[in-house]
């Protein structure tokens, strides 16, 4: 037996973190039915125990707590785990962390530019201000035992050391509610320095903090850049220098004229640096401070250009033949003022002709003073496949690559079938959830580049089938929890900004409310993400953690059923357990509704349905929750108020063989959350199943109920229709994007049309790719049949049109693997779990291992 994967927070030998860290690891052996029976953890610092576990029986192998005297500011921890498994087989492993710099140890000073910021008008490219870039020289005696740099910024920097760069993160500090979780990033710069003089630079763009359509809701807001760093020398003798932002800071602007994370970067490598020029020392303390939680932004991939395409009116277009986030770098020739432009995006006209669809310009500019150059910005990123290139005299694909941005994580599965068309589907679900997982969940790398709080609160369950998200997730949901409101609502999008504040104002006020007001589908993420986090993960921590969160999001529900009136014809008994008041998204996108962004009459249609529901959902959730974590009383009184919601849902839209509604979302999801009552049952299925006929067979589902439509078919005995509508390859449909070229998620069913003709909806959403959870569930037959699959089933679904099919997916205790053809099942089980395995017929209860059935 060896111990492998050993996480610190989730994450591999992290460096700055802050509070008590948890610890896990996994079991890997050949030998069959292994369960863990003890493990002992010791934490230790400078080759001295800091802390013990003891031996603790238990199989626990996830979220385990130190529970130890507190952190040290600044330093670095090992620890070692010990496991003995049920044959006696023993086993030890080591790992380490470094905690960050606390914020009584902080003695540097927040900087802020002096330069003036021309005012542009928000929107237009080169008109944001240039980058600012802050200085300071120091000098240092050698050698260097250890130096760290703790570092954040208003805006997004790029942190350089006697002109290198400690590591390759990008955009730091990350997208975060910045008023109460401003990350620290923290930087091993030992490498970097010398004796003598040295200098620190730190390199400021717009970032999120400044761009308009990001700008946070953080009062009051600053209108220059700023800076705080603390540089902390330890020398072999054991002495220490500590050299932080203060006065003598100095400041000036480069290259970078403009930047901005939508419109794009305007780099003039002619721009005479200007004069350094003296700062402002102001006082922005240090208690929003957290030590980043996440990995930093980097470049995960490069994707070389397939070709340059001449368009019909004479634009030179560079295809790299997938839609990414990120930006291209790109070797210059050319004369000296030439403007060379990059213009982004998704797809192109039938006749290939550049076409953008989103309200972003995506165009980055570089101004060439003459010599050969290699260019890749800085301070921005963009959502494209292709790139309109304009400037040069001749545009080779070999000058050119795209460069993946996004927030590292391990890759927790792979696909693959005997489907051309799955195997591409897949790789879109992939691909969207890589774009758009950069520092916060988002909805598109385009447009809009928001953590819409509906997208994520339906896909991640899928997102856990890709990536290991546990503490990208965690990081966001803290954000969730600071942009909580008072009275618990939570915002369309986490972190909350002006521009989604006064679109949320606005639609209050016309659907007849007043303030931010939640929203059903959207809001429900405080409560679901936590919930499918702990399914995933089995780790109730997670629970624990977002439970005032949770409570608050529910009472706001259950104080908005009671004291805001729905339709009259509602008894008012029944209408204070619905919440059936102001603006909702509804299902949003329903095929047959044409459903576009601002087309808000639209969400009407469905939201009467939609918010009643969810309400029902997040409170039926959070009892739940209760119950894992055994609050009692909790548990009891929000049942309470589930029951009572269920029953008055019962009562107003099902006493009648049909719902008040032709939408088949509306069955899809009362099927979904368990609200059909027993005795409606059959009518209700075949409502749903005659809405599908006379639909010719198409689903006619939006965001919040497509995700379960394929679980409802089977649920109501109908598993054909739901491998019918996956394998089906009309519109709408997930095979009628990949006919169509998609290589990721659209964000609308119907995005581009049948002759090729594009709209202006995103084709980089991953909500629509929650399908592949499907996949894996009833496809490869994977499933979890307790909270972090400690007890699993497998059950693979062969009477589709398959040859074979295989998936690996990563959980908690170890990698699952099933290889399915007509003829057998090859299946891999991890150790410290058990599984029931389905096979022709028979079921066969097994611990880890291999098996060939």
């Amino acid at each position: 037996m060896k111990l492998t994967r050993l996480r610190t927070l989730g994450r591999v030998e992290p460096m700055g973190i802050d509070g008590n860290p948890e610890f896990s690891w996994m079991l890997h052996t050949s030998a069959r039915d292994v369960t863990q029976q003890s493990y002992r953890v010791v934490v230790s610092a400078a080759g001295e125990p800091v802390w013990d576990s003891g031996l603790v029986e238990s199989d626990v192998q996830s979220f385990v707590r130190y529970d130890g005297p507190p952190l040290r500011s600044r330093t670095s921890y090992a620890w070692a785990v010990t496991v003995v498994d049920n044959h006696g087989s023993a086993a030890t492993a080591t790992a380490g962390f470094e905690t960050a710099i606390f914020a009584e140890d902080w003695t540097a000073l927040w900087v802020e530019s002096t330069i003036e910021r021309p005012v542009g008008d928000g929107w237009g490219h080169g008109t944001q201000p240039p980058a600012v870039e802050f200085l300071r020289d120091f000098e240092l005696r050698s050698p260097v035992r250890r130096a760290r740099m703790y570092a954040t910024a208003l805006g997004a920097y790029r942190l350089s050391v006697n002109g290198e760069r400690p590591d390759d993160r990008e955009l730091a500090p990350e997208f975060s509610v910045y008023r109460s979780r401003l990350y620290v990033q923290t930087y091993d710069v030992a490498s970097q320095l010398r004796a003598g003089r040295n200098v620190v630079s730190m390199y400021v763009g717009d970032g999120w903090y400044f761009c308009p359509v990001t700008r946070p809701l953080s009062h009051p807001l600053r209108d220059l850049p700023a800076v705080l760093f603390q540089l902390e020398v330890e020398y072999t003798d054991g002495t220490v220098d500590v050299i932080g932002s203060d006065g003598s800071v100095m400041c000036r602007t480069g290259p970078v004229r403009s930047s901005d994370l939508y419109w794009g970067e305007r780099y003039d490598a002619t721009a005479v640096v200007s004069d350094s020029r003296a700062i402002s020392v102001i006082d922005l303390g240090y208690g929003n401070l957290v030590a980043q939680p996440i990995e930093p932004i980097r470049a995960v991939d490069t994707i070389p250009a397939v070709e340059v395409r001449i368009s019909p009116s004479g634009d030179a277009i560079v295809d790299f033949g997938q839609i990414v986030d990120g930006r291209v770098r790109v070797r210059i020739d050319a004369p000296a003022g030439a403007e060379v432009a990059l213009e982004h995006f998704e797809t192109t006209t039938p006749d290939g002709e550049y076409f953008n669809g989103t309200l972003a310009g995506q165009k980055d500019v570089y101004v060439s003073d003459g010599s050969l150059a290699v260019y890749e910005p800085i301070f921005t990123f963009h959502g494209f496949r292709y790139v309109r290139v304009t400037g040069l005299d001749r545009v080779v694909a070999g000058d050119f690559e795209a460069v993946v941005l996004s927030t590292p994580k391990e890759s927790t599965g792979t696909f693959e079938s005997s489907d051309p068309r799955l195997n591409r589907l897949h790789e879109n679900v992939v691909w969207s959830q890589r774009n758009n997982t950069m520092s916060i969940p988002t909805d598109c790398p385009t447009r809009e580049k928001a953590g819409f709080t509906g997208d994520i609160q339906l896909y991640t369950p899928t997102a856990f089938g890709i990536e290991d998200v546990t503490s990208f997730l965690e990081a966001w949901l803290r954000n969730l929890e600071a942009d909580q409101l008072p009275d618990g609502v939570v915002p369309m999008t986490v972190p909350f900004t002006m521009l989604y504040e006064s679109l949320s104002l606005r639609t209050s006020e016309q659907f007849g409310t007043s303030g931010v007001t939640g929203i059903a589908g959207w809001s429900d993420a405080a409560v679901i993400v936590p919930w499918e986090v702990y399914q995933a993960t089995g780790g109730a921590v997670i629970l624990e953690r977002s439970y005032a969160s949770m409570k608050a999001w529910c009472d706001s529900v259950i104080e908005t059923a009671r004291s805001t009136r729905g339709p009259a014809e509602i008894p008012d008994e029944l209408d204070r357990h619905l919440w059936n008041t102001g603006f909702h998204f509804g299902e949003w996108l329903i095929p047959s509704q044409h459903q576009q962004g601002g087309d808000w009459e639209n969400t009407k249609s469905s939201a009467f349905y939609v918010a009643p529901f969810f309400g029902y959902r997040s409170l039926d959730l959070f009892a739940r929750a209760a119950d894992v974590l055994g609050r009692v009383d909790d548990a009891a009184a929000y049942r309470a108020e589930a029951e009572a919601t269920k029953a008055a849902i019962q009562m107003v839209f099902m006493a009648s063989d049909e719902l008040p509604t032709s939408l088949m979302g509306a069955y899809v999801l009362a099927f979904a959350f368990g609200l059909v009552p027993e005795e409606r049952r059959g009518t209700y299925a075949a409502r749903l199943v005659d809405l599908l006929a006379a639909n010719n067979g198409l689903l006619d589902t939006g965001f919040v109920a497509t995700p379960f439509l394929l679980d409802v078919l089977v649920d109501i005995g109908r598993a054909d229709l739901a491998i019918g509508l996956l394998w089906e390859d009309r519109k709408p449909s997930w095979l009628y994007q990949v006919d169509q070229g998609a290589t990721a998620i659209w964000e609308n069913w119907d995005a581009i049309d049948l002759d090729g003709t594009p709209t202006t909806s995103s084709l980089d959403h991953y909500a629509f790719g929650a399908v592949d959870d499907w996949i894996t569930r009833e496809i490869a037959g994977i499933r979890a049949a307790a909270p972090g699959y400690k007890d699993i089933v497998i059950a693979p679904r062969t009477e589709v049109p398959l040859t074979f099919c295989a998936r690996t997916l990563l959980t908690p205790s170890g990698e699952i693997t099933v290889r399915w053809t007509a003829d057998s099942l090859d299946v891999t089980i991890p150790p410290n779990t058990t599984a029931r395995v389905h096979w022709r017929g028979l079921v066969h209860s097994v611990g880890s291992g291999t098996y060939h059935f």
